[in-house]
């Protein structure tokens, strides 16, 4: 079986090449793999960790660019890339503008699609936008969905897809290949000595006033409460990037720094007090390390999370945040539960799941009906 696996995003890469380790120890699989570029030089990085190379890579990023313009240049790149290699199948991750292009590309040739982490929802269209829109679509597409709970699941076949299989999460399946007991936060022992707060944010509808009232908040808490010290590897964006110096000017328990290679950021989050954060794959990564979620967003398609008592939704409004926070960071009832690991989102072995349905369908050359 042929299979051509695109990635274009760092958290993309973090989640797929794992699965793409397991496919490549059976010969019943030709991986090919297409870096669509869409995260440029952070995303380079967490192939060089995983030391894996790429088959194909576009340079399909370009400062200032619109969604429509990587779009249609996306969809582009993927008609004449599929017609060169003809894959029996396309296998796509989550929710970028990369998957669904490639995914929509694929459909137009007739080629099947397999979908990981299918079925996450908010049901609102904006929140996370374009995400939201561009995983329904996948999902509408494709001939396999891989989904990684029951709850997506139970989505997934209320909205009449066939072929859904549980598997869990591969972003929990990446944390066996950085996670190292003997780490050394990079920090001096003064600050290595406070509670850890990381902090990260770039959702495009978050930036401008809902994310400077955000990164207020957690500003408002570290002036407060000296015992704790920040840490924001900050996204590439520039927009982002003006917001976080403006806000934390003056603040000396704070470090604001680059992004951090996969190695640093697992184990910085490890071993937090908590995160402030509006990303997917860190409120799955902190709920299976047992680390207090406060998510930054109006919304989320991890509900799991909130059930299990690991996350809490707490918005974009500064006062709320810093009110919350104390509460929870003072009550040791309330840490509990939000310290309890959960295992909501995946064991570990979503990859080996993954392989173990796609091997008899390769073995019999027959993807899906």
């Amino acid at each position: 079986m042929k299979i051509l696996a695109v990635i274009g995003t760092r958290p993309e890469a973090i989640k797929m090449l794992p699965l793409i380790i397991e496919l490549k120890k059976y010969r019943d699989f030709e991986v090919l793999i297409c870096s669509s570029g869409q995260h440029g030089d952070i995303l380079k990085c967490v192939f060089d960790y995983f030391n894996i190379k790429t088959d194909f890579s576009f340079c399909a990023m370009k400062k200032g660019q619109s969604l429509s313009r990587l779009t249609t240049k996306l969809l582009d790149y993927f008609d004449a890339l599929l017609d060169k290699i003809s894959p029996d199948l396309l296998l796509a991750h989550g929710d970028t503008t990369t998957a669904f292009c490639a995914s929509l590309s694929a459909f137009y040739k007739g080629i099947k699609i397999a979908h990981v982490e299918a079925g996450l929802r908010t049901y609102d269209k904006r929140s996370p936008f374009p995400e939201e829109l561009n995983r329904v679509t996948i999902d509408a597409l494709a001939d396999l969905h891989f989904a990684p709970t029951q709850l997506s699941r139970s989505r997934l076949e209320k909205e009449g897809r066939e072929s859904v299989f549980v598997v869990g999460n591969t972003g929990i399946d990446a944390l066996s290949y950085t996670l190292d007991n003997n780490y050394v936060l990079p920090v001096s022992n003064k600050e290595a000595n406070k509670k850890i707060l990381l902090v990260t944010t770039h959702r495009r509808e978050n930036i401008g006033s809902k994310m400077r009232s955000s990164l207020l908040a957690v500003r408002d808490i570290l002036e407060y409460r000296n015992d704790f010290f920040a840490v924001f590897p900050v996204h590439p964006n520039p927009a982002v990037r003006t917001e976080a110096i403006s806000v934390f000017e003056g603040i000396k328990n704070i470090k604001i720094c680059e992004p951090l290679t996969l190695y640093d950021f697992h184990n910085i989050l490890a071993r937090a007090f908590a995160v402030f954060t509006d990303s997917g794959g860190i409120q799955e990564e902190a709920s299976f390390l047992g680390v207090p979620v406060f998510l930054l967003r109006d919304t989320t398609e991890r509900e799991e999370g909130m059930e299990s008592g690991n996350i809490r939704l707490v918005g974009t409004d500064r006062k709320r945040i810093f009110e919350d926070f104390l509460r929870v960071s003072e009550s040791e009832d309330e840490l509990s539960k939000m310290r309890s690991r959960s295992f909501a989102f995946g064991d570990g072995h979503a990859c080996e799941k993954i392989v173990k349905i796609l091997l008899p369908l390769s073995k019999n050359n027959d993807i899906i009906k």
